[in-house]
This record gives structure tokens, sequence and C-alpha cells, in this order.
């Protein structure tokens, strides 16, 4: 019995070097399956980032395209309309001219804002630009109509064909550039049926919807006055970024928020380039973009665009390049700067320096070129043709 005895008490448990074993094999295989979870979740982080950055650059740029694309639409065929000074109520509030600094980070355009199709203030260096765009969307075409005021509610056209309840309308003196004044068509008109369309347009009360105090009856008697029909929803929007965020502002304001409206989120910069046809290595004003430049570069600054005239004319396209980062960070350190517009010679290419706590984020750059086909239609109206601005053959 002692020898059967003793050969059960050996068997019990491990020795000291088989416990170290197991232990060293547990470990290594800890770490093996540690380092295959890191690894996987930075490759979970930076694909989720990255597909962040790519659909926040794809609606922001869808957002901006839809507006810049219609950038000027509505508004070709009025030679007076560009640097036109805009009057613009709501409710009874004065909304244009603007009684303080426009919110950040549209500060630099004027208090006083003038109508222009498009227009982009240069935030110097890699700080980022700002956009103002503008368009009308009306079913009553784009052509202006000879107009008189006939009340404070009251004005009288050629014909009100696709007039409806609520069109937003501007009127503007068509003999020089000056004031331009919005109103708006009451909000209880109706085409009658059947029969012509009436002369007599009837707008709100004064101070009511986007009529003035005075309704159109404020503008000076001795006006040669047109009207465009805007329909009911133009666009006079801004765009920027502020906070890491692409901002829109809506310069008529017609939900009341009296605030910029974030568009998509993690966009750090925005950038800007302007294409002109000004002659500078090809043909001025002949539909046919000549050369790129930095929107601060003379006569294309926004000062000058706002005020109207051959410069606003002569952008034909705009380029965009957009710095969207990824929502989380991955275990990769970036690059210290982002190049933008690699493609152009090194004036007009803008480095964006990456702070070194953030260089651990993802980050994607989106390139687009918008061409301005409504400024294409504008060098050709019937009076800028007769006024020999086009390059012969460009109309014909």
């Amino acid at each position: 019995m002692r020898p059967f005895l003793t050969a059960r008490i050996r068997q019990r448990g491990v020795t000291l070097l088989e416990l170290m074993i197991g232990m060293t094999i547990g470990l290594i295989a800890s770490v093996v399956i540690v380092q295959v979870f890191s690894q996987s979740e930075a490759h979970r982080r930076a694909t989720a980032g990255g597909a962040d950055a790519q659909q926040a650059g794809m609606i922001a740029s869808w957002r901006m395209m839809r507006d810049i694309r219609m950038a000027g639409s509505g508004l070709q065929h009025g030679v007076t309309l560009w640097g036109c000074q805009m009057l613009v109520w709501r409710g009874g509030a004065q909304l244009l001219p603007r009684a303080g600094a426009w919110p950040a980070p549209f500060a630099a355009f004027p208090s006083a804002l003038r109508l222009t199709p498009i227009a982009v203030v240069d935030g110097g260096g890699a700080a980022s630009d700002a956009i103002l765009v503008s368009s009308a969307r009306s079913g009553a075409g784009a052509a202006p109509l000879p107009a008189s005021v006939v009340s404070s509610t009251q004005v009288s056209v050629p014909t009100s064909v696709a007039f409806r309840a609520q069109d937003l309308l501007l009127m503007t003196d068509m003999s020089a550039v000056g004031d331009c004044q919005l109103g708006q068509v009451d909000a209880a008109y109706v085409a009658p049926a059947g029969v012509p369309a009436p002369r007599a347009v009837p707008v709100g009360a004064p101070s009511t919807g986007y009529n003035g105090p005075n309704g159109f009856s404020g503008l000076p008697s001795t006006g040669d006055y047109s009207l465009f029909n805007l329909g009911s929803a133009p666009s006079v929007a801004m765009y920027g970024v502020v906070n890491n965020s692409l901002v829109q502002y809506d310069v008529l304001d017609p939900a009341g928020i009296g605030a910029s409206t974030v568009q998509a989120e993690n966009v750090e910069n925005l950038q800007v380039l302007l294409g002109v046809d000004d002659g500078v290595g090809g043909t001025a004003n002949d539909n046919v973009v000549d050369r790129w430049v930095a929107p601060g570069i003379a006569p294309f600054t926004a000062a000058a665009m706002i005020a109207g005239g051959n410069a606003a004319l002569q952008v034909k396209a705009i380029r965009i390049a957009m710095v969207v980062r990824s929502s989380e960070p991955t275990q990769r350190v970036g690059p210290a700067e982002t190049v933008l517009f690699q493609d152009m010679p090194a004036a007009l290419q803008v480095r964006v320096p990456i702070p070194a706590a953030d260089r651990v984020y993802g980050r994607q750059v989106h390139d687009l070129v918008i061409p301005l086909r409504n400024q294409w239609i504008a060098l050709c109206t019937e009076a800028r043709r007769a006024n020999g601005v086009p390059a012969v053959g460009t109309c014909s």
C-alpha cells in the first residue's frame, strides 16, 4: 500500500517549471490577441473615420455645388442688377442694409450688401475663404418686366403670367445701377382662370412678408423701373468654415433663424480659386477661362465683385478645395501640412499647417471645379452685346 500512496501523492499539481511554461505560453497568446485587436481597432477607426470624412465631404460638396451652379440664375438679363444695393425687409424688420456685422466667418462682407452672382472673400494665407452666391428660382423666366408702381400694395406690369402668391419680386432702376428693393406678391393672390393674365399685381400690405414699410412706393418716382420675379425661394447664401464646420448663412432668412446653420462637420478648411476670362493668356470676354486667380487679386476681390461691373461678369468658373478631417483618431501620425491645388503654380498653392496634436486624424481633400453657366449666358444678353462687351463671334 505505501508505494501506491507515494505514486498518487507525486501525481498531484504541476511543477514550477510546468507552471512557468504555461504562463509564458498564455502571456504570448495574450500579447498576440492584444496586438490583433489593436490592429483591428486601428483599421476600424481608419476605415470609419475615412468613410465619415468622405461622406461629410460629399454632403458639403453637393450642397455648395447646388447653389454655386445656380449662381446668377434669373439675374442674367438685368444689366443694372449686379452691383445694386439691396433693400430688404422681412416682417417689418430691416434685413439689408444690415444694422451690424455678419456673423463669423462672414464679417468681411459689407453690411450694405450689393447684388452679385458670386463673390469670394480671401481669408488670407491658409485661413479659410468665404463665398457669397445669389440666384433666383422663378417659373416666370429671367426676363425683366417694365413696371410702374401704382400704390404701396400694387404694381403694374405688361403681363403677370406665372406669377404666384408669395413670389418674391425685385424692383430695380434699369437706367442706372442704384438701389434694388425686394417685395412679395400678396399671399391671397390667385391668377384668374381662363382669362389673359392681368397687368395689375397685388403685393402684400406694407411691413408684411418681404414688403417694405412703404411697399415699392418708397422708391424714387423718377426711376425707369423693371420687375424681376425671383420665384418663391430665391437664394442669397454665404458659405464658410468656423469651428471645424462648414456653415451657411441665408441672407434672406426665410425661416427667421438669424444665425448660420451647420452643413457638414469636421470641415477644417475651404479655399477657392476663380477661373476668369480677362484676356490674360487668351481672348477677353469670349466665355473661355483664360487663367485661375486667387480671390484676393484685383479686380476680383470681394469688394470689386460686389460692386458689379466687368469683374463680376468675367468669372466663369470656381474651384474649391475643402479639407475634411476624420471623426476618430488613428494610430498613424500624418504630415505637418496639407497642400491644396498641387497641380497649380506655386503662387496659387495653399499650404495648410496641421497642429501636432491633430496629426493623428486622417484627412481628405475634396477638389471641385464648378462652371458658372449663367455667367456665360449673361455675357450675351442683348444690352451687353449692343455695348460690344463680348469678343467677336462669342454670341453668334
